[in-house]
């Protein structure tokens, strides 16, 4: 199949022999070796397989398994990744047209569920942490609540891309004072439960979406929805369908069976190993190399995150990034100017890990003295009209440095610190600008905005 381009990359890629730090977490390992011959349980919803979105078994036992496991009173098994389980858990918490308290840290499928509901969204921003989005201060969202009493739900990421974990029992708290849900994006913490940590529903979260690929060996796209049960399970089967596909996967769906019976099984060793190594990981990085680490120190932390800091070396986190692929094989998941965050999970191995800390030994790394930047502080957003309307109106691009008084048709987003600047239907500001000019874009840097004056 010389001229299957896509399949002969991808087998290319495999022939690295990469250390892969980053998702799904199988790491190209067969994991579940149960998947290894996968064409003769390719199935769709025929007699005998059940229906994911009418509640079938042996579907909805299968569910059952992963409910108990994380502590949920129900969950939901989808195919179309942590994406159709936020949509799922937005669309079935809050009314069309509705208002949603979030995380301004949040995914971009978040944006795409406003748009395409036409909801109102009110952020509430999360304290920043050395250049990253940090922990979300709980009088800030008790604020936005009394603010906005017609609110629906209240919307948080935890943990984040960088390892951030939020205080959610304090946060289920508040938002249950105020009689409305709390909804997680726990897409990057599947893991957690075997490492110690309460799942964000054990927690007090009234619905959490979780991808059981980032972390977990599960296909990738494969993802799970935990509810506590304040939102019946039926609303969960109507509201999936209208984000995902009608033929979904039956090796996705059986991938995430076989990862939770992995995880109650070999698999809780292999992440409480994990954990360990990434902590004896840190203090070694931070003793022997020019980089060192977040740690919880700082923030709460996933125990499998190892998220390297590049601030005070010669390098950035994009060109360690780059060297660690082109020299030595190693791919991280994601890289900023301050960080490279890689992603560890039970799958890595000794060999990964002693090849990671043997490239960050590497000479050519060296801590150098960086004067201290003061970050301007982050504006207050101007809304002017629908995330819907923003998003599908008519649109342009233009210069940053004619984009003043514009107003915004895809989210600004600038790394460090990865939260939205300017979202869909807020008016661009010249204090907008300046932020960008510190030290992102220039001037010439396009900007999608809305066509026409408002």
């Amino acid at each position: 199949m010389s001229d299957a381009r896509l399949y002969e990359q991808l087998r290319k890629q495999a022939a690295r022999k990469a250390a892969r730090f980053h998702m799904p977490g199988h790491k190209g390992r067969p994991v579940l070796p149960e998947l290894n011959f996968p064409f003769p349980i390719d199935y769709t919803e025929i007699e005998g397989t059940g229906n994911l979105y009418e509640g079938d078994e042996p579907i909805l036992s299968a569910e059952r398994d992963a409910a108990r496991y994380y502590g949920a009173c129900d969950c939901l098994f989808l195919t179309g990744g942590s994406t159709q389980a936020l949509m799922t858990a937005i669309g079935a918490a809050v009314p069309e047209g509705g208002t949603l308290i979030l995380d301004r840290n949040c995914h971009k499928s978040v944006t795409h569920a406003m748009a395409l509901l036409d909801l109102t969204p009110v952020f509430v921003v999360p304290e920043p942490l050395d250049g990253m989005p940090g922990l979300l201060d709980a009088q800030d969202v008790e604020h936005a609540l009394r603010q906005n009493p017609q609110a629906s739900a209240v919307l948080v990421t935890s943990p984040n891309y960088y390892g951030i974990l939020q205080n959610i029992p304090q946060l289920a708290e508040i938002c249950h004072t105020h009689g409305v849900p709390l909804l997680v994006d726990a897409a990057h913490g599947a893991h957690c439960k075997a490492v110690g940590l309460p799942s964000p529903i054990e927690q007090g979260a009234d619905l959490a979406a979780v991808s059981t690929h980032k972390t977990l060996p599960a296909w990738g796209q494969s993802a799970i929805l935990l509810s506590s049960g304040r939102i019946p399970f039926d609303t969960l089967l109507e509201t999936a369908p209208l984000f995902g596909t009608s033929s979904p996967s039956y090796l996705l769906l059986a991938s995430i069976d076989l990862a939770r019976a992995w995880l109650e099984g070999d698999g809780a060793q292999a992440y409480v190993q994990c954990a360990a190594r990434v902590q004896a990981l840190r203090r070694e990085i931070a003793q022997v190399t020019a980089f060192d680490t977040l740690t919880e120190e700082k923030a709460p932390l996933d125990p499998c995150r190892l998220t390297i800091r590049c601030t005070n070396t010669n390098v950035t986190g994009q060109e360690l990034s780059a060297i660690l692929h082109e020299d030595f094989a190693i791919d991280a998941e994601m890289a900023d100017a301050n960080y490279l965050v890689c992603i560890c999970t039970g799958a890595d191995t000794e060999r990964d890990y002693a090849r990671l800390m043997g490239a960050l030994r590497d000479k050519r790394f060296c801590a150098v003295s960086k004067p201290h930047r003061q970050p301007l502080p982050f504006p207050e957003p101007e809304r002017v009209c629908s995330v819907r309307k923003a998003w599908f109106g008519a649109k342009t691009t233009v210069p940053l440095g004619n984009s003043a008084g514009k107003i915004c048709a895809r989210p600004i987003t600038p790394y460090p610190p990865g939260v939205p600047l300017v979202y869909p239907g807020e008016r661009i500001r010249q204090v907008h600008i300046e932020f960008l000019r510190d030290g992102w874009y220039t001037d010439t840097a396009s900007i999608c905005v809305m066509d026409g004056d408002f």
